[in-house]
């Protein structure tokens, strides 16, 4: 009695493993809303939701809900999805139970300061973010932050959070960082001569499709002895100094050194579209769309969080008609 007993309780564990292996290979497929209205169905379903392999990247940019797809200019829209927002997320970390390592944030959210404070108490061990368009985060709040992140390694920022105030307060608590982007504002002589004294490590800098202080751009390049990439994609040089105040892409070659010149990642025609368009801050001009596409795409891989276009959609976009200036 006691060996069948026996036989039939390793039999049950073997199913219920092998039921949980095959929830978790299914899940594995859901993006993270649909995981987390699994783990409501029952138990089992819970537990499987919990499995760590699922939460190593919450990945929240291609959510299709009104609580995150909320255009920026709409001025307070965000107010009616705070509560629900700050819900979903509690209950999606719960269930990463501090397994998360990477997390991609909706370009559309308004991330609020205690929902950002909220989600670095519970993802002690991140090592990459990106943040939302926009945001209210508290230079205090962004401290905080930084200081339960100690691992972190590679941040994208926005205009949710001052780039100048981000790289004091990486200064402040580590200075392991690694990758760094900037898909928002200018890049100033500030910006650089700060990156230099709190990021030494640095290896991978994106600053494409801003403006550029020529000076800022040789500061990283000659006093940032580990870095690797810089990309400038698209993005206006300036520099006072100079007869005509830009820095033309094809006069670079003249102006660095071969060694800085392997290091920049540059568009070299400048005829491309957003060469072309990009610079153009006319709000008419700037629809929501390319805004998340500047925010989500970059020439260097590592740095690429939203599904990349077809040959035959890149073909044709260079096609596209110039908008007049």
């Amino acid at each position: 009695m006691e060996n069948m007993e026996s036989t039939f309780r390793k039999k049950q564990k073997v199913n219920n493993d092998l039921i949980y292996d095959i929830l978790v290979k299914i899940f594995l497929s859901l993006n993270v809303v649909d995981v987390a209205v699994a783990s409501l169905v029952c138990k089992s379903w819970n537990n499987a939701c919990r499995d760590p392999s699922l939460w190593n990247k919450i990945d929240l940019s291609r959510l299709r809900s009104y609580c995150f797809n909320i255009p920026f200019n709409k001025v307070g829209a965000y107010r009616h999805s705070s509560l629900q927002m700050t819900q979903f997320l509690k209950h999606l970390l719960d269930l990463s139970n501090g397994n998360t390592t990477y997390i991609i944030f909706n370009f559309y959210v308004y991330l609020t300061n205690e929902q950002f404070i909220m989600v670095a108490q519970r993802t002690p061990n991140l090592k990459r973010v990106v943040l939302p368009k926009t945001g209210d985060f508290l230079r205090a709040g962004v401290d905080t932050v930084l200081s339960l992140w100690r691992g972190l390694e590679s941040i994208t920022t926005t205009s949710a959070v001052s780039n100048y105030y981000m790289i004091l307060a990486i200064g402040k608590h580590y200075n392991n960082i690694t990758v760094l982007k900037f898909s928002d504002g200018n890049f100033e002589e500030k910006h650089a001569l700060a990156m230099t004294k709190y990021t030494p490590k640095l290896k991978i800098l994106s600053i494409r499709h801003l403006i550029i202080s020529w000076k800022a751009l040789l500061c990283v390049l000659n006093f940032l002895e580990d870095l690797e990439k810089v990309n400038i994609c698209n993005s206006l040089i300036l520099d006072t100094a100079y007869p005509r105040a830009f820095v033309e892409m094809s006069e670079l070659k003249d102006l660095l050194p071969t060694s800085s010149m392997e290091k920049l990642i540059y568009c070299e025609t400048g005829t491309c579209l957003r060469c072309m368009n990009g610079r153009d801050t006319t709000r008419s001009r700037q629809p929501d769309g390319p805004l998340e596409d500047i925010w989500g795409e970059d020439e260097i891989a590592s740095l690429v969080h939203l599904p990349q276009p077809s040959e035959a959609e890149r073909f044709a976009t260079r096609h596209v008609r110039v908008l007049p200036s």
